[in-house]
């Protein structure tokens, strides 16, 4: 089960680098486009100017690498915390998940923008549980084989 909870946070980490990577070049692609409108009409119901359009686009393009770096950060920390116990890495992640998805949800809420903060609380939920139960190796290794 440890393995499964660790391979899980990992591969939560690596789409986080890849969507990030995704992210910093979509943005101006034609796909992307209903997404942006979807932005734009939870703060006005005029069409957005062409130097908003832009401007937004490349916002998000920037935001891009922060998602992707997060990401390779957060799988860094995992394996850490799997291989060696360091006792401040899951609280500190979980701290770090938490005024995430707190301020991202808040924001989101107040822009009219629900869609997501739903996704918002998947994605919290979906990193907070397996982290919650995932146990350093060495505590795995001297647990009872009672838990296959």
């Amino acid at each position: 089960m440890q393995n499964l909870l660790y391979r899980w946070l990992l591969l939560v980490g690596l789409a986080h680098v890849v969507l990030g990577v995704i992210l910093a070049f979509a943005a101006h692609l034609p796909i992307a486009q209903p997404y942006f409108d979807y932005l734009h009409a939870s703060v006005s119901n005029q069409p957005p100017p062409v130097q908003y359009q832009q401007l937004l686009r490349t916002l998000f393009s920037l935001f891009g690498p922060t998602i992707a770096s997060w990401g390779l950060l957060f799988c860094a920390l995992v394996a850490l915390y799997r291989r060696h116990g360091h006792r401040p890495i899951k609280p500190l992640l979980l701290a770090a998940l938490l005024l995430w998805c707190v301020l991202d949800s808040g924001i989101s809420l107040h822009f009219g923008l629900a869609l997501h903060a739903y996704l918002n609380a998947a994605a919290a939920l979906s990193i907070a549980l397996p982290l919650l139960l995932l146990r350093p190796f060495k505590a795995c290794r001297q647990a009872p084989a009672a838990e296959a």
